[in-house]
């Protein structure tokens, strides 16, 4: 059940624009990378220098779709990359968009480079059309609704396999953290194959929400997650002033 206070949360359009933190900081979380392991790798080398710890990634131009075509590459890419993996998903243009009433309010993140679309992540923002992780987990996710938390989820990430994925997912994250906190989210859900568990828990402070269950959406394996916005804001900035910091000298 919705809280009262739920409605005027979210009635305005949902904020797509984003400000991005360091890449780099992102890219440390996502290798794995800490406060401590930076000084280590860093401290100990004579003129180191962040380039020691991470290559000069290349250009990856992230913005919010606004337009059915990038809706559509969007969609293309997921539907890719998940089918290639056996998960079950629908072929893009199976089925049609729901009116504006009924949508769901999200944000859809596409990362470019050049004109290839080599990335997409979409964050969804609670609202009275709910959530996509509702169906099978509404009852961990009303326990924060009655409380008055801002909620949101992050679905349909894919990743060209072609590229080094963990940049891509760096700065897809970059960008989706930067939409949290555009919406000032307090939490965010996210459903993974519990074979991932461990780098989400570690890269992106995620916790494990639910029990295991099987994804309607995708027909494969799944546990629900729950992030605090603010720890993720917290870790990012330690992983930010560190890699300015140092070398200590």
């Amino acid at each position: 059940m919705y809280a009262e206070s739920l409605v005027s949360f979210y009635e305005d359009d949902v904020v797509s624009d984003f400000l991005l933190k360091s890449s780099t900081a992102f890219e440390a979380a996502i290798k794995g990378y800490g406060t401590s392991s930076i000084t280590k790798l860093l401290d100990r080398r004579h003129n180191a220098a962040v380039g020691d710890l991470l290559e000069e990634p290349a250009k990856i131009d992230l913005s919010v779709a606004k337009s059915y075509r990038e809706l559509d590459e969007a969609d293309d890419l997921v539907y890719r990359m998940y089918s290639a993996r056996g998960y079950s998903v629908a072929e893009p243009g199976s089925q049609p968009r729901p009116a504006r009433k009924e949508a769901r309010r999200e944000s859809v993140i596409i990362g470019r480079i050049g004109d290839r679309v080599v990335g997409t992540v979409t964050v969804g923002i609670d609202s009275p059309n709910g959530l996509l992780v509702d169906e099978g987990n509404a009852d961990a996710i009303d326990r924060l609704r009655r409380r008055g938390m801002r909620l949101g989820e992050v679905v349909r990430l894919a990743v060209d396999e072609e590229l080094d994925s963990r940049r891509v997912l760096a700065s897809l994250f970059n960008a989706a953290h930067g939409v949290m906190e555009a919406n000032r989210l307090d939490h965010v859900f996210i459903e993974v194959n519990p074979r991932h568990i461990a780098f989400y828990r570690r890269a992106l402070c995620f916790e494990v929400e639910g029990e295991e269950r099987v994804c309607p959406r995708v027909g494969a394996p799944s546990l629900l997650l729950r992030m605090r916005v603010a720890n993720l804001t917290s870790k990012i900035g330690q992983l930010e002033k560190a890699l300015v910091d140092f070398p200590l000298g």
